[in-house]
């Protein structure tokens, strides 16, 4: 894949997470302090979403630049420390340490949401997350961008 063809992947999938925002956004603005089990669920699953969208941008960039996709048990973790890095000659770090941390944090919950049930989802434990997903997209589309850009 060339850088072209790179970038309208990624834009395609920072279109997804932009509509995820604005659902996540949209439900918070009718849920209040105290959402219902159906509201919980549904935050959830936008979170979820909105981590495996951008993994999806980060196994792009590992295929089509790095030409290297962890692989076993803990490959989603790797993926994520590989994009904080720089990767040989080839590109500079993707995403910065702070990104980094932050992103963590979605990958922990997409964990937790694929294994156990939503009754079992407690919303003072990933509310935070909910509140900074635009901030936390904000910075992270502004780093994918501007390291895109940079590509060889």
């Amino acid at each position: 894949m060339d850088k072209e063809e790179l970038l309208g992947e990624i834009e395609y999938e920072v279109e997804n997470l932009k509509r995820l925002e604005r659902e996540m956004n949209n439900l918070l603005a009718r849920i209040g302090d105290k959402p219902d089990l159906i509201e919980v669920r549904a935050a959830a699953s936008i979170l979820h979403d909105f981590y495996c969208g951008v993994e999806k941008i980060f196994e792009k960039i590992a295929l089509s630049t790095d030409k290297n996709l962890p692989k076993g048990d803990n490959w989603h973790s790797e993926l994520l420390l590989q994009m904080a890095k720089p990767f040989n000659t080839i590109r500079d770090a993707i995403i910065t340490e702070e990104s980094l941390e932050n992103l963590k944090k979605y990958l922990d919950f997409r964990h937790l949401f694929r294994h156990i049930y939503g009754f079992e989802l407690k919303w003072e434990r990933f509310r935070d997350l909910c509140l900074r997903l635009d901030t936390i997209f904000a910075r992270l589309k502004f780093e994918i961008e501007e390291s895109v850009k940079r590509l060889k």
